[in-house]
């Protein structure tokens, strides 16, 4: 038996809270997710279906002139899985519409995994890379 249970959660810093929280709420509630915990601070995100929270934190002012950055020590990205290839596909018409960055469309990319590694790749406003993927395995 695994020593980690669910119930953990994946926190991200975020520049301007008010902005992101909206925009997250948009996005993450495509995906089924809900707030589960807000106040001036962060926001809980769950999904009854998906162990485990996404959070986002408002960051300090000192910091807000920073850009993110994949390759520094830190941060590269947060993947979500979802059930079929089509859903990857609907996604991306639904992030055109709401003209969210989409940094690689959606497509096959093999040297991720199986012949069947299908992901399209987005940021939020504050560039943080985001991935929706399928995978056959």
């Amino acid at each position: 038996m695994s020593k980690v249970i669910p119930g953990g959660h994946f926190v991200l810093t975020v520049k301007d809270l008010k902005k992101s929280s909206q925009w997250y709420k948009e996005i993450l509630g495509w995906l089924d997710y809900q707030v589960v915990f807000e106040d001036e601070r962060n926001v809980y995100f769950g999904n009854k279906d998906v162990p485990g929270h996404i959070a986002i934190f408002q960051g300090h002012k000192e910091f807000e002139k920073d850009t993110f950055n994949r390759y520094r020590v830190g941060f590269h990205h947060l993947a979500l899985k979802v059930k079929n290839k089509e859903t990857v596909d609907e996604f991306y018409r639904f992030l055109k519409l709401k003209k969210v960055k989409i940094t690689e469309e959606p497509k096959n990319y093999p040297e991720y995994g199986d012949e069947m590694y299908y992901a399209i790749f987005f940021s939020d406003p504050d560039g943080l890379r985001l991935e929706i993927f399928y995978e056959k395995k």
